[in-house]
């Protein structure tokens, strides 16, 4: 019988169809086949200050929030999924505090806003152009 090598560790696994699993993963066998299993750890509920613009709901519309906006992040319960090799184009080997830092900024939740800095105003989508974009204080839009 020939030893297989599997993996073990934090990582951030991309796959087919644009997807990315994020967490710890471990290489699982069942009978002749290997799969990766991805451990994502949960996020509690938790209020944090924006280092970069965002977008917020407010009063049934969305806003630009500044930089240093306060906001509160709804949680997100753990997940564990079994990913087929064929499907894995990358798996990035990483430390827990990366991916634990893409988690946050990879998954898409409401931000509720709880203050704006002093000074600072909340944009209006109408307010806002491509140009606005290309301000080095934002991200690319292909990066979301």
């Amino acid at each position: 019988m020939t030893e297989q090598s599997s993996f073990s560790g934090w990582a951030i696994v991309e796959m087919m169809g644009h997807r990315k699993e994020i967490g710890y993963v471990t290489t699982e066998n069942y009978g002749a086949a290997s799969l990766f299993r991805v451990d994502t750890p949960g996020l509690e509920e938790r209020e944090y200050e924006l280092e970069r613009p965002e977008w917020v709901g407010v009063n049934g519309a969305y806003r630009e929030a500044p930089i240093g906006s306060k906001v509160r992040r709804t949680g997100v319960p753990a997940r564990s999924v079994l990913i087929g090799p064929s499907s894995i184009y990358a798996l990035n080997p990483c430390t827990e505090e990366t991916a634990r830092k893409a988690i946050e900024s990879g998954i898409n939740r409401p931000l509720i806003l709880l203050s704006v800095p002093e000074g600072k105003q909340l944009l209006a989508a109408e307010d806002v152009d491509d140009a606005d974009f290309a301000d080095s204080d934002h991200e690319s839009l292909e990066d979301f």
